[in-house]
């Protein structure tokens, strides 16, 4: 085997300096999504590292993507009075801060509550089960109420099994037994 320097098209995705080399369109749109829906400054630095190595090594790259990218940047820009750093996802907008993503929670909370009144129980008394269950200390009644408000159309027509199923670990809580007993 020769040793030496590697030529520039030998580069490959396990290098680890070049990982978004070779990304495809998928990607790049899976990383857009994720900006636009939340902060998410690396999948932006993703993007930017994409086009960086893509174009300073000469390669070709997909404009089509650039193009949207772009004009989702300078429409951050010029309609939302966004920074370049904002409008990129790389910081977050003044006044905003960055927040845990709290999706699988919301969904396991308004899966109790559904499985719980269709067992039942009233509307108080399912949001004060689920959000003792899912908030220990107490504080959950309004993030109950948030999230069952966002997820109860999506979920109102899985079945009961499959309710039990998204509650994974809680659906072998006294509360839940009791209710499924009943």
């Amino acid at each position: 085997m020769k040793r030496g320097r590697k030529k520039t098209m030998d580069v490959t995705i396990a290098d680890s300096k070049m990982k978004w080399l070779d990304c495809t369109r998928e990607d790049l749109d899976a990383a857009l999504a994720s900006i636009k829906n939340r902060h998410d400054p690396e999948a932006a630095r993703n993007i930017i590292e994409y086009y960086h190595e893509r174009m300073s090594k000469g390669f070709s790259y997909d404009e089509g993507f650039l193009h949207t990218l772009m004009s989702y940047v300078f429409a951050g820009i010029v309609e939302g009075n966004k920074s370049a750093d904002q409008a990129f996802g790389l910081s977050l907008e003044r006044g905003k801060y960055d927040r845990a993503d709290t999706t699988d929670r919301d969904v396991t909370a308004t899966a109790c509550i559904l499985l719980l009144m269709r067992k039942g129980a009233d509307w108080l008394e399912a949001k004060g089960h689920t959000a003792n269950l899912l908030f220990p200390e107490g504080t959950g009644d309004r993030a109950v109420d948030a999230a069952y408000s966002q997820y109860r159309d999506e979920l109102r027509y899985y079945s009961d099994d499959s309710l039990l199923e998204i509650l994974g670990p809680f659906a072998d809580t006294a509360v839940i037994k009791r209710f499924m007993t009943a």
